[in-house]
């Protein structure tokens, strides 16, 4: 099943008629769904539909706050790993989501996160994927006994995407 069509606001800055709801909003932990809202594309209504569609298999979902500037929730939080996690705090005005404050953290700078420092790929728990720019960030993820591939995506990055972007990973099978 698809996200309906959506109907198109009437205005700018209205909450519109949606539903609309972006890839790089939706983080998948199991059973539970994040939803990024209110940023700058997925809307109420999209989360409405997703935890309306997804109710019936077990699933929560959940909204996490952004601030308005940010575009998608992948742009403030990485999930790295089952107890780990890549994130950019300034951009969730009420924290980190109650289900993962417990987890270990690499912070990142809002800089960082603009340029989508939490935007990598962890293709299994042992092995994430960035870019060069990012070699801080990696060298954490290091220290807490993952492998790092660089793979330079500045040219993606500079277009506003990169590797999650590239992949909507929705499950990872280890």
């Amino acid at each position: 099943m698809a996200l309906p069509s959506p109907e198109l606001p009437a205005s700018a800055g209205t909450d519109g008629l949606g539903p609309f709801l972006e890839g790089g909003d939706v983080l998948v932990l199991g059973k539970h769904v994040f939803v990024g809202r209110p940023g700058l594309a997925s809307d109420n209504a999209g989360h409405r539909w997703l935890a309306k569609y997804l109710r019936p298999q077990g699933y929560t979902v959940q909204q996490v706050l952004l601030e308005p500037h940010v575009l998608h929730l992948d742009c403030a939080i990485g999930l790295v790993r089952e107890g780990l996690l890549v994130v950019c705090e300034d951009r969730l005005p009420q924290g980190i989501p109650v289900l993962l404050r417990d987890w270990d953290r690499v912070t990142v700078t809002e800089e960082e996160a603009e340029a989508l420092g939490t935007n990598g790929l962890s293709i299994s728990s042992d092995v994430h994927i960035t870019d060069p720019a990012f070699a801080r960030i990696g060298a954490e993820l290091i220290r807490r006994g993952l492998t790092v591939e660089y793979v330079d995506f500045e040219i993606s990055r500079s277009l506003g995407g990169s590797f999650r972007c590239s992949t909507q990973p929705l499950t990872r099978i280890d």
